[in-house]
């Protein structure tokens, strides 16, 4: 098992390098990428007030040192089944000729309905966390944005049970106002006619469906510009059985690793656990339809090993969500923990993930923990919401799969590279 993880990490680190060679002449890329997309300003004219410049950006290609989220160390390591540790290095493209534009989940704690501009430590740690990776791919842009905070979620479910209140009711309006304008302001006068990957989770998921429903589909120069959706942890529609339609029109699941244009969703659950029974994700309401699964280790379906790329030390927020499970590492022995050197490990062969569709309709991507009492690595790990029921692992949809998502984020960026030639 940890051979074929070791061939494809080697795999992914070949693809790397050759983005970067081909983007030693990044122009040149940049201008046959315009030239097939036919670009036309879609927003032209566009200046945002809060977006021009750099101010209002957690992640963007003229922020330097410490003020980029995304200059991070990302380095992992990969814990085998026998203990062998091996470092796997986090090397950002130099000169990207592809953009990737993320939006953070729910994570502000500040206690109004909407958060504020600043950008706290949740804020920062998450977007690292989800989004820093991606820099193997692509320039990056993560915009700063007024979301539905942690407290009216906290509210809105406690008042809920007490007859359906909801203490922030325009506050989705609010942040999505944000995002749009994040977005025009990238389009107009960042991108350059690049193709672009759009990356979020769970809040920032759900605003970015409704950006590719409204702007992007709506859009044939923006569509023929969208290389990839990777937005885990909402639910994207889909007719029953089928891979495009009722969410999006012609944006559909991705089944293929060189297929672009498309869109990676799930949402994550333990196998067998009893709250799929009445979960909170992954269920329609509308009749004929049924949420997307699409798993990132096996776009065309079947039971495949999944790539986590896990925080040595979550977020705090996270750390106060999670419901604690194992040594709070990948081995077994907690002392062994400690000598883990990089911010983040890797437990190659240890889940397994699968698309199922329970009795109630529930769609969702099912990821197994192989636990072996013979195996030196830990037989359990976080995942789990502790402030609420019939969540999942929805707090760790990206982790359980990031290096499956990368991967396929420079496999599609190199397939519409090659269709734009």
């Amino acid at each position: 098992m940890i051979h074929r993880f070791l061939i494809s990490v080697a795999t992914t680190s070949i693809l790397l390098s050759a983005c970067g060679g081909d983007s030693s002449n990044g122009s040149t890329n940049t201008r046959v990428g315009a030239s097939a997309a036919n670009v036309t300003n879609p927003f032209p004219g566009y200046q945002s007030t809060l977006y021009t410049g750099t101010s209002n950006w957690l992640c963007h290609p003229d922020l330097f040192g410490n003020s980029n989220v995304c200059n991070g160390n990302f380095d992992s390591t990969v814990v085998a089944a026998d203990a062998t540790a091996i470092p796997l290095t986090y090397t950002p493209a130099t000169e990207p000729p592809v953009d990737c534009f993320y939006v953070y989940p729910t994570t502000s704690i500040d206690l109004a309905g909407n958060s504020d501009l600043n950008d706290d430590l949740q804020e920062q740690q998450t977007t690292a966390l989800q989004f820093g990776r991606y820099g193997e791919v692509c320039r990056q842009f993560a915009p700063v944005y007024r979301q539905r905070t942690l407290t009216a979620l906290g509210l809105t479910t406690f008042t809920g049970a007490l007859g359906g209140i909801d203490i922030a009711p325009n506050a989705g309006e609010v942040a999505y106002a944000d995002v749009l304008d994040a977005f025009k302001e990238y389009i107009a006068n960042q991108s350059e006619g690049r193709g672009f990957i759009l990356v979020g989770h769970s809040q920032g998921s759900g605003i970015l469906r409704r950006l590719i429903a409204e702007e992007i589909e709506t859009r044939p120069e923006l569509l023929r510009r969208l290389i990839a959706a990777h937005i885990p942890g909402t639910n994207v529609l889909v007719p029953t059985g089928q891979n495009v339609g009722a969410s999006f029109q012609q944006v559909p699941a991705c089944r293929s690793a060189n297929q672009i244009g498309c869109v990676v969703a799930y949402v994550t659950y333990r196998a067998g656990d009893p709250q799929l029974e009445d979960p909170r994700f992954g269920l329609s309401a509308e009749e004929g339809t049924q949420a997307l699964c699409t798993n990132p280790a096996a776009l065309a379906g079947g039971q495949a090993d999944l790539f986590p790329i896990i925080p040595r030390q979550q977020p705090p927020v996270f750390r106060v969500l999670l419901i604690p499970r194992g040594p709070g590492g990948p081995y077994v022995n907690p002392i062994s923990n400690l000598t883990i050197p990089t911010p983040y490990y890797s437990i190659p062969g240890q889940v397994k993930g699968e698309c199922k569709v329970g009795p109630n309709g529930v769609s969702y991507l099912e990821a197994s923990i192989v636990a072996d009492p013979d195996d030196p690595r830990a037989d359990d790990y976080p995942g789990e919401f502790i402030g609420g029921t019939n969540w999942g692992f929805h707090l760790i949809d990206v982790s359980i799969a990031q290096g499956d998502l990368v991967r396929l984020a420079q496999r599609q960026a190199n397939a519409w590279l090659n269709a734009a030639r």
